[in-house]
């Protein structure tokens, strides 16, 4: 799994980024089975207002057939990447459950 991540108005900094690859590490297991099909990547975008302390953190996860967004805004960049990775773990489980129903209905067929 390819993953971008970008920067505005706001330093990396080893916390964000260890924070950010906990949170990586849960959406890999939940793409596991896609089976390297198609190449599955992420984009992620942290961005700080200038003007005020408030972050912006959107996520788009590129998979097989669909992509998944998410877009949290709060005053701390933690809580908005947290809040942004837990919308798009909750999209990922929906659609791998649909997945899941999908195949079960064709299998039995």
């Amino acid at each position: 799994m390819r993953v971008d991540v970008s920067f505005k108005n706001m330093e990396k900094s080893e916390y964000l980024e260890d924070i950010i690859n906990k949170d990586v590490e849960k959406i890999k297991k939940r793409v596991k089975m896609f089976k390297n099909e198609d190449p599955i990547h992420l984009s992620l975008h942290l961005e700080k207002n200038p003007h005020k302390e408030r972050y912006s953190v959107s996520a788009n996860l590129y998979l097989p057939r669909k992509v998944l967004k998410a877009e949290e805004r709060y005053e701390s960049a933690v809580l908005a990447i947290n809040k942004t990775f837990l919308a798009l773990i909750k999209q990922l489980d929906k659609y791998k459950a649909l997945l899941e129903r999908h195949l079960r209905k064709k299998s039995k067929t």
